[in-house]
């Protein structure tokens, strides 16, 4: 597998694992003011200089899975990744702990990451148990309101080390 930069061509290809709308919440928080989303809404999401969007391709150049890198803050010392989602075919068989892999070795030697955070939400128990299997601790929770319902989640970090990747 490897990650490379995901291009609005992309798009068709990472929805379609989409089924439905709880789907897409989990995927994307609010971050989307429509379901279904079309390729242009997903572009627009990354339009600015500190965010950066990778597609997980496997070894015959299929699209496998997406990830999005940022920088949350202007140290640029935490990476926070976003919009995680696998082909939901290769579920349960190592690519997405493999996906993680890579993006956290992205993080610390090309963007000098000293942390990496996320959030998950709690009813994503299969996203918590992979960010967990990669190193990913729980240091908090929180409650957000999704499409007018109350869900709670989880914000994860991962501190680097020379020994982390």
């Amino acid at each position: 597998m490897d990650l490379r930069l995901f291009t609005i061509s992309d798009a068709p290809t990472i929805f379609s694992w989409i089924k439905d709308k709880t789907a897409f919440r989990k995927w994307s928080a609010d971050r989307y003011p429509v379901f279904p989303p079309e390729p242009e809404d997903m572009a627009a999401q990354y339009a600015a200089d500190n965010i950066f969007p990778f597609t997980a391709v496997d070894g015959e150049g299929n699209i496998v899975g997406h990830i999005m890198l940022r920088y949350p803050e202007p140290s640029k010392a935490v990476i926070r990744l976003g919009f995680v989602i696998l082909d939901d075919r290769l579920r349960g068989k190592g690519y997405g702990k493999q996906m993680l892999q890579l993006a956290i070795k992205k993080a610390q030697q090309e963007f000098g990451a000293k942390k990496i955070t996320l959030g998950v939400f709690d009813n994503n128990p299969s996203a918590l148990h992979c960010y967990e299997s990669v190193g990913f601790v729980v240091t908090g929770t929180d409650t957000y309101v999704i499409d007018g319902e109350e869900w709670s989640g989880k914000e994860m970090e991962l501190v680097l080390t020379s020994r982390s990747t």
